[in-house]
């Protein structure tokens, strides 16, 4: 059972609720175990993202094994993000714009 309950938000990537969460632990007082952490991360996650844990197997790793498949699966996430940010919001290319507009010489 963790210490304290701390919510994964249900449309939020792995690694936003990560970065939160070592940010809330980085301000308390008293020190907590990478154990207590699984414990906080296992209750706290979203549905997709027990999902993910479940299928690699996240309850039958050693406590340092389970923290690197955490760790990745943050910047798994990341990149992820990084990547379709990218695509998403990639410009054309201004040559080939300006080619076909309207304020282009005949």
């Amino acid at each position: 059972m963790a210490i304290f309950h701390f919510p994964q938000y249900e449309h939020e990537l792995f690694c936003w609720y990560f970065k939160r969460l070592n940010a809330f632990l980085a301000q308390c007082e008293y020190y907590v175990g990478k154990w207590e952490i699984l414990g906080i991360v296992d209750e706290g996650v979203n549905s997709k993202t027990r999902i993910l844990l479940q299928f690699w197997d996240f309850h039958g790793l050693t406590v340092d094994d389970a923290w690197s498949l955490l760790e990745w699966v943050a910047w798994d996430s990341f990149e992820f993000e990084k990547a379709y940010c990218v695509y998403r919001y990639s410009f054309p290319d201004p040559c080939a714009f300006y080619a076909r507009s309207y304020y282009a010489p005949l």
